[in-house]
């Protein structure tokens, strides 16, 4: 057996030289191998672990270090190491309790105070995570990543000119980091800084923002050149919502003598149809007419060089239309109120911005109101919630079949009330009355722009979660505002 260890012991050094020498490979195969000689060693287990989770095995490396660090509980590197493979098997909450003890180590350096802000920050607890990378650039000025990671963290906490200088001293170190600029471009749009905001945003296209959605195309792009007489096609990218609001740029590209093609996921298809946007509409995946040029929905407004609220925003007026009325409506009585209360989950921010239908319960003390689900099933209504008894309940769910469908519910409703997402950029551009909920931690670049001249939407009103964490308070006022909404409407009936 002591020459079994000893083989191991000479097989962990040998490892190590490897690694250093670039061939992580090489020693990861000794390592294994070590490892299967003495399955006890501490050092073994723990370069085991790190080797396994660099070369992408997330499994294989928790299942060394989890044992490892429930064996060494203090032992600062290790909780670290433990605390990444958590990170990276995407159980950042769980990662938090490791890193804190490896922060509680009086040696702990910038690279545990970094890895104890990056668990924080990826499951929402956004100012602990700020105070992790502070005290990680206190102990390192130098480390990049911190400083990166802070930037996003101050737009989180709507601190967005500390923010932008945090993101120009990370651009000063590495001038072509994609993430620093788009965290400075989402810094500078908030601020309404626009021409400026609009250039960084530019950066995206180099992030994994876009994985999954970049694509070959037939033509070279549009970058703002002369448009007359020239075919261009406007293809969407991100989310729903980002291309119902991005489409109103479109008139402004045919205005410059452009015939429009407007490619873009297939429910929107109908409802943008229905809207004289583009001459012509079409789902990915269709076959696409020839074209000349082609540029990313969200790239015009910095292609057509608007930079001002007042051209960024326009008049806040309605720009789609519904056609028709759904027969679900039909006979109900005012006032209509939709209900959306989660977003898409997959969203970074999804758990601040998605309030739960929990949240909504206060809305049901108001008599007199017709709530109608316009919350989609692949999204947050799998189950039919359960309402109070006595509330008149309308289920449109199921009809929510795509974006036209959705517009023909949204257009008869007197109001709608929804969290951050795609119903109410809907609801904004076909001029339904919409109250919007908009969380306290990690605001939207675009709702943070806004100012009391210059609104996105003109029918859409806001109300800010007033904590993190919790809705009551805010769905509280809410309720109050729907009574005195429902009471005024009577009033009016009545005289």
């Amino acid at each position: 057996m002591a020459v079994a260890a000893g083989s191991a012991v000479d097989m962990l050094a040998r490892a190590l030289t490897t690694a250093r020498d670039g061939d992580r490979s090489g020693a990861l195969t000794l390592l294994e191998r070590a490892h299967a000689l003495d399955s006890k060693h501490v050092g073994i287990r723990n370069a085991l672990g790190v080797l396994r989770l660099e070369a992408g095995d997330v499994a294989g490396a928790l299942a060394v270090l989890k044992l490892l660090a429930r064996d060494l509980p203090h032992a600062g590197p290790i909780q670290l190491n433990y605390g990444n493979a958590l990170v990276a098997a995407g159980r950042a909450a769980d990662a938090v309790a490791p890193f804190k003890r490896a922060v509680s180590a009086p040696d702990a350096s910038a690279l545990t105070w970094y890895g104890y802000g990056r668990a924080l920050q990826t499951c929402g607890r956004v100012a602990e995570a700020d105070a992790a990378y502070q005290r990680a650039l206190t102990l390192d000025p130098t480390h990049t990543n911190a400083r990166a990671n802070r930037v996003a963290t101050l737009n989180f906490l709507d601190d967005y000119a500390s923010a932008e200088g945090e993101a120009r001293q990370v651009l000063q170190r590495a001038p072509d980091d994609p993430g620093a600029h788009l965290n400075l471009a989402v810094s500078l749009l908030a601020q309404a800084r626009w021409r400026e905001g609009w250039a960084e945003y530019e950066w995206r296209a180099r992030t994994t923002l876009l994985d999954g959605q970049r694509r070959r195309w037939a033509a070279e792009p549009w970058l703002g050149e002369s448009a007359q007489g020239r075919t261009i096609l406007v293809h969407a990218e991100q989310g729903f919502g980002d291309t119902l609001q991005f489409v109103r740029y479109v008139p402004m590209l045919r205005e410059r003598g452009a015939r429009v093609l407007l490619q873009v996921p297939a429910p929107l298809v109908s409802v943008l149809r229905d809207a004289p946007l583009a001459h012509e509409v079409f789902a990915f995946g269709d076959p696409v007419p020839a074209y000349d040029a082609h540029a990313a929905l969200t790239s015009l407004p910095h292609l057509l060089q608007l930079d001002s609220s007042a051209a960024v925003m326009g008049s806040g007026d309605a720009y789609l239309r519904a056609e028709g009325t759904s027969a679900l409506l039909a006979g109900v009585a005012s006032p209509r109120v939709g209900l959306v209360w989660a977003g898409s989950p997959t969203h970074v921010n999804d758990m601040h911005r998605s309030c739960g239908f929990e949240a909504m319960r206060p809305l049901f003390d108001v008599p007199g109101v017709t709530f109608v689900n316009l919350q989609a099933r692949d999204v947050g209504a799998r189950a039919i919630p359960k309402v109070p008894k006595g509330t008149v309940w309308i289920d449109a769910a199921p009809e929510l079949e795509n974006f036209a469908a959705t517009a023909r519910l949204v257009a008869g409703l007197d109001l709608v009330i929804a969290v951050d997402s795609a119903v109410a950029h809907l609801a904004g551009a076909l001029g339904t009355p919409c109250w919007l909920l908009l969380p306290r931690i990690g605001l939207d670049w675009r709702w943070a722009a806004e100012q009391h001249e210059s609104r996105w939407y003109r029918s859409v009103r806001t109300f800010r979660q007033r904590a993190p964490d919790t809705w009551r308070e805010t769905l509280g006022s809410v309720r109050d505002a729907l009574r005195s909404h429902v009471q005024h409407n009577e009033n009016a009936r009545a005289a």
